[in-house]
């Protein structure tokens, strides 16, 4: 069965299984399959059935286009394999049929290797905004809570002193 793989930024990957003959995708609620997200248009573009068992894209005046395999279409039979983004949104169409997939281009450019060891560099410093403290005891601190301590004391001799007076004879 046909599927549509869709990778959104916050809800990650969702697939939809493809069943109707006409599919319409967007923004809004009344679209096939919606999706929500501010470079889809509300109407943007329509998957159409084909004999074979795969569909045909229809870009339906998107403002921010449609893209399979990386070039801008109007329309474009899907294969399998097949990415499709729709304004910002990636996708990939799936057949269904394992037999059918077309391996993508080798990329060209530098190959990354491991790396055989690690030195820490001779001119490494801690470079974060964020600085460890000390772990001094701050003065100012220690002399507000010693006169606090203070003051609760003497506050509390005070009460004892004033219960333990006598009324005059």
């Amino acid at each position: 069965m046909p599927k549509l793989k869709v990778m959104l930024p916050e809800a990650g990957e969702v697939t939809h299984e493809l069943v109707d003959e006409v599919i319409t995708l967007g923004r809004v609620s009344d679209n096939v399959l919606q999706i929500e997200d501010a470079s889809v248009s509300s109407r943007h573009a329509q998957l159409n059935l084909v004999v074979g068992g795969n569909y045909h894209l229809q870009d339906l005046g998107s403002t921010n286009g449609t893209r399979v395999n990386g070039a801008p279409v109007s329309e474009a039979p899907l294969k399998n394999g097949d990415r499709i983004r729709f304004g910002s949104v990636e996708t990939s169409y799936h057949s269904g049929n394992a037999a059918a997939v077309e391996p993508l281009p080798a990329a060209a450019g530098p190959v990354a290797r491991p790396a055989t060891e690690s030195r820490r560099p001779p001119s490494f410093s801690n470079a974060s905004p964020f600085q460890k403290k000390g772990r001094g005891i701050d003065p100012a601190g220690k002399y507000i809570m010693l006169g606090s301590i203070l003051a609760v004391v003497l506050f509390i001799v005070a009460l004892v002193s004033i219960f333990l007076l006598h009324k005059p004879a």
